[in-house]
């Protein structure tokens, strides 16, 4: 009877749930790249971390394996969602990106021809508006306060993306 025993072969361990609890984990934490929520991810730390601890149960090599698998694709979905995942169309999308490029707003040194000409308020400044010189539209901030429409101004000095006037005399 003891030989029988001893000779009985040892129950082979089943990684298939370890293997689907490291996997969903996994997938858990990548979600919550794209529905930005603390639950997702701690949800997917505790399933995967659930997976690395009964993978103990094949031996320590087993879960020594399970733990840098782990650790390389939880780095490989960061670099993906972090550095590839915005220079597609779906993370541009996904991103709120805020960008001057094209945008019309010159530079100081742009205003600078501008400084002591006459122009004419477009809109009320009250201190801000628009003005117009030599037949373009500026952006313009009163050192008097309120002008009404029509008044002359005088460009005092020039900002960026903006110049300051005073009432003509």
């Amino acid at each position: 009877m003891l030989m029988m025993l001893s000779a009985a072969p040892t129950a082979e361990v089943s990684l298939v749930l370890p293997i689907g609890l490291l996997v969903s984990g996994l997938v858990l934490i990548g979600a919550e790249f794209f529905l930005p929520t603390v639950i997702l991810g701690f949800l997917g730390a505790v399933v995967s971390f659930g997976g690395i601890y009964l993978s103990a149960d094949a031996g320590a090599t087993t879960c020594a394996v399970f733990c840098v698998v782990f650790l390389v694709m939880l780095t490989l979905e960061f670099f993906a969602f972090r550095r590839l995942l915005p220079q597609t169309g779906i993370g541009r999308s996904m991103i709120n990106v805020s960008s001057n490029e094209g945008a019309a707003v010159p530079a100081a040194a742009g205003y600078a021809v501008y400084v002591g000409k006459t122009g004419k308020a477009i809109t009320v400044l009250a201190p801000s508006g628009t003005i117009e010189i030599d037949g373009a539209l500026v952006e313009a901030f009163s050192l008097d306060g309120f002008v009404e429409r029509n008044a002359a101004v005088i460009v005092t000095e020039a900002g960026s993306g903006r110049v300051t006037v005073r009432r003509a005399r």
